[in-house]
């Protein structure tokens, strides 16, 4: 597709053009989509929620203090929830094992429920919601229950577990320590018994504390060198003197009585904890609360059947855009008429628009499609009912004949039709260069002019099935080998009445007394040999004398050389090129091959245009309208 600026109209042409394309992508897209879907089985998902509140008793506020819980408590809460202990309680309380089931069998049956099993925390909150997903919903909200209530089991059995654990840890502490303190309290006792019995360090040191206050209270009244004050300080040194003379059993009293005090402590506050440990342990009071039980749930979460229509649909339309817009740009035909003057460096003389079958002689061609039968003689109708003889003056296709006769008459000829031979040809078979020639030489008719139509192709001549004659010899074979004459191979309008067109249809348009065919003739196994012959160029020229202007429908340019071998003899050459179908590497080929053997190539002409092609050529749209009011009486123009 050559490059050009788009705009939106164009978009929505190409839309139109590829839309084959894009529903083939499209379905092939959503259909597996669709099947997809329909196909999964559905999987449920049910919720419950619980609420975990840390517990401020006895055994969280010793154990605090000797304990470190790294981390986020409520994740590691959400951890237990899936935890394979957890799990395995839910397993045996559902009766997923049976009863005669042993333990690594419950294990695998538990390992098996984690996937289906997830806990998610809700932000700044203590509550955890607990999800399961299965494909029976009655049994997810049954599994998502008996987990919760597994954890509530489990944490209330670890509380009990831990309060236990501390109960007999404290026991143990009370009972040491009230062995310490009645072997400290016997210490004591024996020390006072046997080494100071008079206790006379008390009475020295009541003594040193007044004295020192007496100096105090001189020192207000005199000064330092008062002899009063001199007497008391001499009263404090002495009574210092005698304390540090004491024996070291003083100072072993004092540490038994501290001993003693410390231990007394402790045993209370042990004794206490001890009291709240029985208490714990009695309570059994869970910090799981299960706040929300699970509902059976109603819809599925999977397939998401509208997600997934809704995405197959996106995807599909997307794909499809792009497949469409990828087969346009890998297009290698011309897009507009633009492209192809600008491409060939050939003016575009004319766009013949895409004719339809008459719906009887379609109905026909289907019938005997699917009967079976040859499928020669269709494609004949076909071309037939392209004929301008089966269409309305007024019609489209007639305009742009017009149009195309108009163009050659004034462009080509510059109004001098008198023996001019042209020959029309094309890059491949099945462009319509035939049909094209002949509703050409129709419309040149009509204007009075004395036409001939030449079927060159003596390869794969159609002309005279087109026509609806009889047979195809004696024609331009037969002239060439001088088997005949000239005006002996000739057909004139009452061939084409007593043919199978019929007359009825043969005379519905004026001026085909003044058409006259020349057919292929008898077969040859060498048409190039007869085109190069001595031959030729006396024919031409008595063709040249005897009508205004003579049409060839010459084979395609690559097939074969004869067009090749004629081209350059005559006064043009057209080619036609079918919209859509042909590569413009071919059709530049073709033109480069023509002129290299010296033709005259005077243009292109559009062929079998209809917007389901393209819609850019605004040719199409100014005959379709315009041959509704075109004025017949102008058709000699």
């Amino acid at each position: 597709m050559p490059q050009y600026e788009l705009n939106l109209r164009d978009y929505w042409q190409i839309i139109q053009k590829r839309r084959w394309v894009m529903l083939f992508v499209f379905f092939l897209v959503v259909i597996p989509a669709v099947i997809y879907t329909n196909i999964q089985k559905p999987v449920y998902r049910a919720m419950a929620s619980v609420n975990w509140q840390v517990s401020r008793s006895f055994v969280q506020l010793f154990t605090e203090t000797v304990m470190v819980r790294p981390g986020d408590p409520l994740m590691s809460q959400a951890k237990i929830i899936t935890s394979q202990p957890t799990l395995e309680k839910a397993v045996i309380e559902l009766g997923l094992a049976g009863k005669d089931a042993t333990p690594q069998q419950i294990s695998n049956i538990a390992s098996s429920l984690k996937g289906a099993v997830s806990a998610e925390i809700i932000p700044n909150t203590n509550i955890i919601r607990i999800y399961v997903v299965h494909g029976n919903p009655q049994m997810a909200a049954q599994i998502a229950n008996k987990v919760a209530e597994a954890y509530v089991w489990l944490d209330l059995e670890y509380k009990i577990k831990e309060a236990r654990h501390v109960r007999k840890f404290l026991e143990d502490r009370v009972s040491n320590l009230e062995a310490k303190l009645k072997s400290s309290e016997e210490a004591l006792a024996n020390f006072k018994e046997k080494e100071i019995p008079s206790g006379i360090a008390i009475p020295l040191q009541n003594r040193l504390s007044d004295l020192e206050a007496k100096k105090s209270e001189l020192l207000r009244k005199y000064t330092a060198l008062h002899p009063d004050v001199k007497e008391t300080e001499e009263q404090i040194s002495i009574l210092k003197e005698q304390l540090k003379q004491m024996p070291e059993k003083e100072l072993e009293y004092s540490r038994l009585t501290r001993n003693v005090e410390i231990y007394v402590n402790l045993y209370r506050m042990s004794r206490e904890k001890l009291e709240l440990a029985y208490v714990a342990e009695a309570e059994k009071i869970p910090d799981v609360t299960i706040v929300d039980p699970a509902d059976v749930p109603t819809f599925p979460i999977s397939p998401n059947k509208r997600l997934n229509y809704f995405l197959g649909i996106v995807i599909g339309l997307m794909l499809s855009l792009a497949g469409a817009f990828l087969v346009e740009q890998l297009d290698v035909s011309m897009g507009t008429i633009e492209d192809v003057e600008s491409y060939l460096k050939l003016p575009a003389l004319g766009v013949i628009p895409y004719l339809k079958i008459k719906q009887e002689e379609k109905k026909g061609l289907l019938g005997r499609f699917w009967q079976g039968r040859s499928s020669g003689k269709d494609k004949i109708l076909q071309l037939r009912n392209q004929l301008l003889i089966h269409y309305s003056m007024s019609s489209p296709i007639f305009e742009a004949y017009r149009i195309l006769r108009t163009n050659i008459q004034n462009e080509v000829f510059k109004g001098k039709e008198k023996g001019k031979i042209l020959l029309f040809t094309s890059s491949e078979p099945m462009e319509g260069k035939s049909v094209t020639a002949s509703n050409l030489a129709i419309a040149m008719a009509q204007c009075s002019l004395r036409t001939l139509l030449i079927d060159a192709d003596m390869r794969r001549s159609v002309i005279h099935k087109i026509f609806g004659l009889k047979k195809k010899e004696p024609g331009l074979s037969d002239i060439l080998s001088g088997a005949i004459k000239i005006e002996e191979g000739i057909r004139n309008i009452t061939d084409i009445l007593m043919g199978d067109i019929g007359f009825t249809d043969a005379m519905k348009l004026p001026g085909l007394d003044n058409l006259n065919i020349l057919t292929s003739g008898s077969s040859t196994n060498s048409p190039a040999e007869l085109l190069q012959s001595s031959k030729i160029t006396p024919f031409l020229e008595s063709l040249r004398e005897r009508f205004d202007i003579i049409i060839i429908d010459s084979p395609p340019v690559l097939a074969v050389a004869d067009t090749a071998i004629l081209a350059p003899k005559l006064d043009g050459v057209i080619l036609i090129y079918r919209v859509g179908s042909t590569s413009r590497h071919l059709i530049n080929r073709s033109k480069m091959q023509l002129m290299e053997v010296g033709a005259s190539v005077k243009g292109i002409v559009l062929n079998n245009l209809s917007p389901q092609i393209e819609m850019r050529y605004g040719y199409y749209y100014h005959y379709k309208n315009y041959g509704k009011y075109y004025n017949d009486e102008k058709e000699g123009t």
